[in-house]
């Protein structure tokens, strides 16, 4: 099994010269193995995926703020007969769902009406969703701390476990935090929105993200094999990250690298 973030950058794509280690493009993420592919979330990041024709493809929301959306019509093979595309949420239903990217990619804010002119969608409850992927992997949802609501997702595949926290503000709701602790403990790898350092997040409470401080220390509880920080903020150049990482990071906490590859055996 294999994870590959395409998009690693929180708020908005940044096209420079001094985010080009990290990567500019916003959140999206794919797990994969030979039989599926499961993509979580459309920021710019998904425009650069190759949806596969010969096997399943699965695609899921944790929200519907734009930088987890923005890159979703640009992908061609949303267009193609030749793909079918199960797409859900755990956040809304699936009246919720079509509500949600008809908003969004409708006129006047976009030029045609995405969900209707989309032939390869599929958009279903997350129920539907779960059953139509569980010869594949099986799907837990977990609410997130975020403003507007967010849904965590814990991917199980054999006896190996995947959780993706995007986007949570931990330390904000007690509940929500125990439940994403749960879901994570002794996984395989835990995907951690690190938007902010302890310094930044003193005046931020709210923005509905995490800090760096807050995963290592999150890593050391959940005994995750390893975790990987994404959504960084649009402000933090490659220098900055690589002295953070330097300074603060033990050797199973990595910060996400855009078009990076990582194995699950």
């Amino acid at each position: 099994m294999k994870v590959e973030f395409h998009g690693v950058r929180g708020s908005l794509p940044i096209p420079a010269k001094n985010f080009l280690e990290y990567g500019g493009n916003t959140t999206s993420i794919e797990i994969s193995s030979k039989d599926f592919q499961l993509i979580i979330d459309a920021g710019s990041g998904f425009r650069n995926i190759q949806i596969r024709e010969e096997t399943p493809t699965f695609l899921l929301f944790s929200h519907f703020h734009h930088d987890h959306l923005q890159g979703l019509p640009f992908n061609s093979a949303l267009f193609s007969k030749k793909n079918q595309i199960h797409v859900g949420s755990g956040l809304v239903d699936r009246t919720g769902l079509k509500e949600a990217l008809s908003t969004a990619f409708t006129p006047p804010l976009f030029p045609l009406d995405l969900v209707n002119h989309n032939l390869a969608f599929n958009i279903m409850n997350f129920e539907t969703f779960q059953a139509a992927a569980i010869d594949f992997f099986s799907i837990e949802k977990f609410p997130l701390c975020h403003p507007g609501g967010a849904s965590g997702y814990k991917i199980l595949i054999g006896n190996r476990s995947i959780v993706c926290g995007l986007d949570h503000e931990y330390g904000l709701n007690k509940e929500q935090d125990v439940n994403f602790h749960k879901a994570s403990y002794n996984s395989d790898l835990v995907i951690w929105d690190g938007m902010f350092t302890n310094l930044e997040l003193t005046d931020k409470q709210g923005w509905g993200h995490s800090s760096i401080e807050q995963a290592v220390a999150f890593s050391s509880s959940a005994n995750p094999k390893a975790l990987f920080i994404t959504h960084h903020s649009p402000q933090r150049e490659d220098r900055e990250l690589n002295q953070l990482a330097q300074d603060l990071l033990p050797s199973r906490v990595r910060f996400a690298k855009e078009n990076e590859k990582f194995e699950i055996l």
